[in-house]
C-alpha cells in the first residue's frame, strides 16, 4: 500500500498536468476536461487555504497560553483575523467597513514595511561604499541618486524638469529590460519544473 499510493498519486499528476497542458493547444478536443480540471484544482487551492488559516489559528492560539510578552501579538493577529472574517462576511469584499479597515490598517502596514525596505536599501548602499568600490557599485550608487533626486521635489518649482526626464528614462528603460529579464528566468524556471513533474522526476504532491 505504501508504494501503491505514490504511484498513484504519480500517474493521477503527470496524466492530470498533460491534459491541462494539451488543453491549450488543442481546445476543441480537450477543453471540456480541461476546464473540469483547473475548477478542481482551484476548489483544492480554496481548500488549502482554508487549512493554513486553520493551522494558522491554532498555532497562535497555542502561543497565546504561553508565558512572555511575544503571546500578546497572537492573541493580537487572533483578534484582528476574527474581526476581518466577521467584517468582511456581512459587509463583503468591497463594502465600505471592509475597505475603512484596509485603508486604516493594511495600507499603513505596507507603507511602514516600504519605509523599513528604503532603509535597508539605504544601510546596503552604505555598506557597498565601505568596501573598495567597483564601477558597478558606483553606477548602481549614481542610479539611485539620480532617481531619487529626479523624484524628490527639492525645487521651489517644483520637480527639475532635466532630472525627472532622466528618472523616468531610467524607470522605463534600464529597470524594464532588468524587469523582463527576471520575468524571462523566472517562466524558464517554472517551465523546466513543470516538465520535471510531469516526467516524474520531482514529485511535490508525495511519493
Amino acid at each position: 500500500m505504501k508504494r501503491i499510493l505514490p504511484i498513484t498519486n504519480a500517474v493521477i499528476a503527470v496524466v492530470s498536468g498533460l491534459i491541462v497542458l494539451f488543453g491549450y493547444f488543442f481546445p476543441g478536443l480537450l477543453s471540456g476536461i480541461q476546464s473540469v480540471l483547473i475548477s478542481w484544482a482551484i476548489i483544492i487551492a480554496a481548500f488549502a487555504l482554508l487549512v493554513g488559516v486553520f493551522n494558522l489559528v491554532m498555532v497562535h492560539w497555542k502561543k497565546t497560553g504561553t508565558e512572555g510578552s511575544n503571546s500578546i501579538y497572537s492573541i493580537v493577529l487572533l483578534i484582528s483575523l476574527f474581526i476581518t472574517i466577521i467584517v468582511a462576511g456581512l459587509s463583503g469584499p468591497t463594502g465600505s467597513w471592509t475597505l475603512w479597515i484596509f485603508n486604516n490598517f493594511q495600507v499603513p502596514i505596507e507603507v511602514s514595511l516600504l519605509a523599513v525596505l528604503a532603509i535597508v536599501l539605504l544601510y546596503a548602499g552604505a555598506r557597498l561604499l565601505s568596501r573598495k568600490p567597483k564601477w558597478y557599485t558606483i553606477l548602481f550608487l549614481i542610479t539611485v541618486l539620480l532617481v531619487l533626486v529626479g523624484s524628490a521635489p527639492l525645487f521651489l518649482a517644483g520637480e527639475s524638469a532635466p532630472l525627472s526626464a532622466l528618472r523616468i528614462w531610467l524607470s522605463q528603460v534600464p529597470a524594464i529590460a532588468g524587469a523582463r529579464g527576471l520575468l524571462l528566468g523566472v517562466a524558464l524556471g517554472t517551465v523546466a519544473t513543470g516538465i520535471r513533474i510531469l516526467i516524474g522526476i520531482d514529485r511535490p504532491y508525495g511519493g
